[in-house]
């Protein structure tokens, strides 16, 4: 786990592109604040929420609105990435098991 997420912050850190506009961002916030602070936090930046990562502080939220990454960040946001295939971003009831095939489901 802390493999995964050093690895995630020096992502961030070297400029991954945060998606654009109208795309899902993932932000991640401390992840001491509750969820509804994280929540509160990419609500009140004007994001609609989609879901809650996997990782403490781990919002995907979406906006077309202008300035709304500046919001983020401004709101608490640590690190801003565009979500899509990155594991994280996806709760876990979500995933399917590792080794599980789509046939083994339909039977």
């Amino acid at each position: 786990m802390a493999v995964l997420m050093l690895s995630l912050l020096g992502a961030a850190w070297l400029g991954n592109p945060v998606a654009e506009r109208g795309q899902p961002v993932a932000a991640l916030f401390p992840p001491w604040w509750d969820s509804a602070r994280s929540l509160g936090a990419a609500a009140t930046a004007g994001g609609a929420v989609l879901t809650l990562g996997r990782l403490p502080g781990l919002v995907v939220t979406r906006s077309s609105a202008p300035g709304f990454v500046e919001r983020l960040r401004a709101g608490g946001a640590l690190f801003l990435f565009d979500p899509r295939g990155v594991g994280l971003c996806t709760p876990a009831r979500a995933r399917r098991p590792e080794g599980r095939r789509l046939e083994d489901e339909r039977s």
